[in-house]
């Protein structure tokens, strides 16, 4: 029987095979292998652990090795498996025709605590042939996704030697219990999550503008820029955007779950993540909070929200270093992480919503309300976005406060409404981009572009025209093409036109220049 416990490296890691030795010798307990504190540490965790579970520690010579050995492996996930192999080589347990994966943290009792980073092992045992999976009762849902009935959970170490015994008779494993599993499905088959609750865009009274701009937003995954006076609705729409989204599919689901499950943020006895994914951290979030890295190269905000939303509200008031960071996986869908012994890589395939005030007092255009702010200060203000970041964003959408006439008109249109035509224009899409990479509009690139938004002459002499007027970029030109396409999605039709041109322009024409605030 060959044990191995899982180091995750990233988004992706290694198994990592546990060996025991017993021999004469003075007792003592050797861990080889380039183990960090948690792992010394375990030593005493699991001979206790081991004792309050009705089992004998070897009182002779025991050495633990954790192969490969060049590789640094930390946390107590190693406890489980580090206590199966010392049962199995003092033959306390019965030996098993199987590999098997162990996952666990021991408490001195002998319970198994949960840990995190459950489905990424789960996922490299299947690859490699792993046969058996031991995680925390915790954890077992998590572990059923991938492995279904592999997947054995433990409570506490004193039960392993029932555990064997039923692996070796081939009982089947216990049912998975799951709220959301059906029951005329299999346990452990990949289940729709109980539905979301989000809150409901009836509660925006007015504002066609940026409930259009948001239905745009949902449909192609296209990034947002929000900017008005405070009290003007940018957060309550932003916060209302997951509602409207639909949820991930087993793919994304799968990804998201594992990412969750590194970071160690995936709630107790729960399976996947089904989104959609709603991050909105705080502006002082630092560089390694937002991409990901520290010690353990741990995932970001920005791939915790992976397949979902990343809001930054007071968007200039993040570090200029920070906001920069995005700019590359806005573009690559994937951050690399890179220090001096290693480089991981992690999923990052957001919608980016960003909102903020139009100055630093934010009164800028506000009725009954003066702005103190010199145009210098304005300009720094803007200018903290970056333009390589602006020129990212498809959409920039001004908000003014609410008319109170509009206010007293009552509930607004249902997010179920909006939603239904959101399905709907994305239905048209994953046909459209069934053999491609792409999956949304907001993805398309100068290729995808030119493949499958298909102008009239007219619309390209539009579009001409427009460009030598307001000098726009190459990037600019392509983020029209690409909302002109999802306004034509939304439409039902299948060539962009001019009107399409035309209204997807107006959410462009912001944030290059002070143009908005020059208008009448």
């Amino acid at each position: 029987m060959r044990i191995y416990s899982y180091e995750a490296i990233g988004f992706n890691g290694q198994l990592v095979s546990v060996e025991v030795d017993i021999r004469r010798g003075i007792p003592c307990v050797e861990v080889v292998g380039l183990p960090d504190g948690a792992i010394r540490e375990a030593r005493e965790r699991i001979r206790a652990a081991l004792r309050n579970g009705g089992f004998e520690f070897p009182l002779e010579r025991v050495l633990i090795n954790l192969a490969p050995a060049g590789l640094k492996k930390g946390g107590a996930a190693f406890d489980l498996s580090i206590a199966l192999a010392i049962l199995s080589a003092s033959g306390q347990v019965p030996e098993l025709d199987f590999t098997v994966l162990a996952l666990g943290e021991l408490e001195l009792s002998g319970r198994v605590r949960p840990v995190a980073g459950v489905l990424p092992a789960v996922a490299d045992g299947l690859a490699a042939g792993i046969q058996v999976f031991i995680v925390p009762q915790a954890n077992l849902p998590e572990a059923a996704v991938l492995a279904g009935d592999k997947a054995w959970p433990l409570e506490d170490v004193g039960d392993a030697l029932q555990l064997f015994a039923q692996l070796i008779r081939g009982d089947a494993a216990p049912p998975c219990r799951l709220d959301s599993v059906d029951s005329e499905r299999p346990q452990h088959a990949i289940a729709p999550a109980a539905p979301l609750v989000f809150p409901d865009f009836a509660d925006l009274r007015g504002q066609p503008r940026l409930r259009r701009a948001m239905e745009l937003c949902a449909a192609g995954g296209h990034h947002a820029l929000l900017f008005g006076p405070p009290g003007s609705g940018k957060t309550m729409a932003a916060s209302r955007l997951p509602g409207i989204l639909p949820e991930l599919d087993d793919a994304q689901a799968i990804e998201t779950t594992k990412i969750h499950s590194l970071a160690g943020i995936l709630p107790a006895a729960s399976a996947l993540v089904r989104g959609p994914v709603f991050r909105a951290p705080h502006h002082s979030a630092s560089a390694e909070g937002l991409v990901g890295g520290g010690r353990q190269l741990s995932p970001g905000e920005i791939s915790l929200a992976h397949g979902g939303i990343l809001f930054l509200d007071e968007a200039p008031e993040f570090r200029s270093d920070v906001l920069q960071a995005l700019r590359e996986p806005l573009e690559s869908g994937y951050i690399s992480i890179t220090r001096a012994e290693k480089t991981v890589r992690y999923p990052s395939r957001f919608t980016l919503v960003l909102a903020c005030n139009p100055c630093p007092c934010g009164n800028l255009g506000r009725e009954h309300a003066v702005c103190l702010c010199s145009a210098g200060e304005i300009q720094r203000y803007w200018k903290r976005l970056g333009a390589p970041l602006l020129d990212r964003v498809d959409l920039r959408i001004p908000v003014q406060a609410c008319a109170p006439e509009a206010l007293a008109t009552g509930a607004a249109e249902a997010s179920a409404d909006i939603r239904s035509r959101v399905l709907q224009a994305r239905v048209i899409q994953a046909a459209r981009y069934r053999d491609t990479d792409y999956v949304l509009n907001g993805q398309l690139d100068v290729s995808g572009i030119d493949r499958f938004c298909r102008l009239s002459a007219a619309s390209r002499h539009l579009m001409q025209e427009g460009a030598a007027r307001d000098g726009l970029s190459g990037r600019a030109w392509h983020s029209i093409v690409r909302v002109a396409r999802t306004i034509a999605d939304l439409a039902g039709v299948q060539d962009v036109s001019a009107e399409h041109l035309q209204e997807a322009w107006q959410f462009r024409r912001y944030g290059d220049s002070d143009w908005f605030w020059q208008l009448p």
